[in-house]
């Protein structure tokens, strides 16, 4: 028998058995939501039977990790989402979005409107832009062309920020000689990146160095499959296909007791200068990249985070100037926005963000 025989053979039996199999198991499930047969006559048996294949078929997630595997072997892509790199970096395809200006310039709005409001209550607000991924880690990128776009719009919101009266910080300069600012899987900055930004902030002299003492204590190592991993297959089966877990080391900034002083249980340090407050995304928000524990120790002075992970940058700072107290609240506050967030239209849709 050869072998193109024996394919013809096998392959259609092996299809059909598991076929038979599959169906098998879901129509035995006790919990399977059957269609329901009035659905003959309007036409809502056809969109049940495709809801019942859909999200109970056995094996689903193993299929769709597997061709998810190929298609990145076979074609170097992912699915919608992500944008595949070079040497098994990869992207988020938020940055890739064309800059609209009708959302740009509403981004722009709301930062002035909080910067006015929190002016109106003697705050200094510090504006922290984080450059795209795809500008800081061009060489394992496609597309250069992208990447210098999104270093002229980092450079353009920079510019319109001064324009507007806001003081901002440019922290490109810290993230580009890393060899990984940030991590290779994930959307995120790397621990050296978010530290590398700290100290540049503490070294512009934007804010005044307090005199709080504070040591380092490392966290135990979190290791974890990237964010954007999920867009091209599984997180089984993605080492290998050469996306290897993330592995980082989170660590605290605890404040010690000085000579002759006591800390201040609420916070405000044995320093003069008081605290920094900082609002932001899941780049300051996630203890894994430690940033506000950074500029504890870049600053010398108590950071509160009032960061927020999965809402971006403005409902964050909504939240924030929602609950601020005006007597008893920091006198100077650090907000971190990534720019891909600047051109995303969904992001400034919330009614609650007109209110800013």
């Amino acid at each position: 028998m050869t072998l193109s025989l024996v394919l013809k053979v096998t392959v259609p039996a092996a299809f059909f058995g598991y076929a038979i199999v599959a169906n098998l198991a879901l129509l035995t499930k006790p919990d399977t939501p059957m269609p329901v047969i009035d659905g003959l006559f309007d036409g809502r048996i056809t969109h049940d039977i495709d809801t019942l294949y859909r999200d109970n078929l056995p094996h689903k997630q193993p299929a769709v990790g597997l061709i998810g595997a190929a298609r990145y072997i076979l074609l170097d892509e992912g699915r919608p989402g992500v944008v595949v790199g070079r040497k098994g970096t990869l992207f988020t395809a938020e940055e890739f979005r064309a800059a609209d200006a009708a959302t740009y310039d509403k981004a722009l709005g709301v930062i002035l409107a909080a910067a006015g409001e929190l002016q109106q209550q003697g705050v200094e607000l510090i504006v922290a832009p984080l450059p795209a991924k795809i500008d800081l880690l061009r060489a394992q990128g496609h597309d250069t062309g992208e990447s210098q776009r999104l270093a002229l719009f980092y450079n353009a919101f920079l510019r319109d920020l001064g324009d507007l009266g806001i003081q901002a910080i440019d922290t490109r300069p810290a993230l580009l000689p890393l060899a990984q600012p940030f991590l290779m899987t994930d959307t995120h900055w790397s621990p050296e990146g978010a530290a590398a930004v700290a100290q540049l902030i503490a070294d512009s002299g934007t804010l005044a160095a307090g005199d709080d003492v504070f040591t380092t204590e490392s966290d135990p190592v979190a290791i974890f499959a990237g964010d954007l991993v999920t867009y091209v297959t599984s997180d089984a089966l993605a080492p290998r296909i050469g996306l290897r877990p993330e592995q980082v080391t989170p660590y605290r900034a605890v404040a010690q007791i000085v000579d002759g002083g006591t800390l201040d249980i609420f916070g405000g340090g044995t320093g003069s200068s008081g605290t920094v407050d900082l609002v932001g995304t899941s780049y300051s928000a996630n203890p894994n990249w430690s940033f506000a524990e950074a500029l504890k120790l870049a600053l010398h002075r108590d950071v509160i985070n009032y960061a927020e992970e999965g809402k971006g940058p403005f409902a964050p700072m909504q939240t924030y100037l929602s609950a601020r107290d005006p007597l008893n609240g920091a006198a100077q506050v650090i907000w971190e926005i990534p720019v891909r967030y600047l051109t995303d239209p969904d992001i400034l849709q919330a009614k609650s963000m007109d209110q800013v």
